[in-house]
């Protein structure tokens, strides 16, 4: 901004923009994070619908949408906004793979963050993340030589390492033992994590890949070996270790 509009002007005006933006967010993040998933509302299974229904009565939460997704199809994802409405998307692949209660499980671990702020919190962070890295997003797109794309794709590790770094491994452990503690899930909750986790990540290196990363209970398998070495993520093992 500073280059743009000279340096006496360049600080109002970016901190402008980035109030701007930061509404933008607060307001309709939850829609951006649907738009990029290509999300579909959620009219073909009744049994579904009322479950989650239920699920929402039972923990005292205003009703939750619900969405397909065909293009990030292997996990399950959480979206809200501070004024906007909470959401979930769900997979196809995940549908289809888990079973009934698996799902369940997954769903009712994705309503106790809705019912908190973590699932505003994530959201947002997520859209500022991207807007930092929109220029990288910007030259993969431009940029159709295989091996340059893999050197530029370097670029986004610092934002995928302090992303992990944002929420500690203790509140996990916390979380999954208060979705363990609803009779009959606890189970269901360990098989649904083992199985997501052994899902192909879909979509990694795109602009909606950035947004949904964070937004699930646990990470897809990558076949990205520097994000292996450079970022600490919690294991599937670790967590149901700490479960049991």
């Amino acid at each position: 901004m500073g280059l743009l509009f000279n340096l006496h002007w360049g600080l109002p005006i970016g901190m402008f923009i980035a109030l701007v933006l930061l509404s933008v967010f607060a307001i309709w993040g939850e829609k951006i994070i649907l738009i990029n998933a290509k999300a579909r509302y959620v009219t073909d299974d009744e049994l579904l619908i009322n479950q989650v229904k239920n699920f929402c009565c039972h923990m005292e939460i205003d009703y939750v949408k619900i969405y397909w997704s065909n293009i990030f199809v292997n996990n399950l994802y959480y979206t809200n906004s501070y004024f906007g409405k909470p959401t979930l998307i769900i997979g196809r692949n995940v549908y289809k793979s888990l079973t009934r209660n698996e799902l369940n499980s997954l769903i009712y671990a994705s309503l106790l963050k809705l019912k908190g702020n973590e699932a505003k919190h994530r959201t947002i962070s997520s859209l500022i993340f991207f807007i930092l890295y929109s220029p990288v997003f910007l030259l993969i797109s431009i940029v159709s030589y295989e091996p340059a794309v893999e050197i530029i794709n370097i670029f986004l590790y610092p934002a995928y390492f302090l992303k992990s770094k944002v929420y500690g491994t203790k509140d996990i452990y916390l979380f999954d033992q208060e979705v363990g503690n609803l009779r009959g899930l606890k189970n269901d909750y360990i098989s649904a994590l083992f199985k997501v986790s052994q899902m192909p990540v879909c979509n990694e290196k795109s602009i909606g890949g950035m947004l949904m990363n964070d937004l699930n209970h646990v990470s897809n398998l990558t076949g990205d070996a520097i994000r292996y070495l450079l970022i600490e993520e919690l294991s599937v093992e670790e967590r149901v270790k700490a479960l049991k």
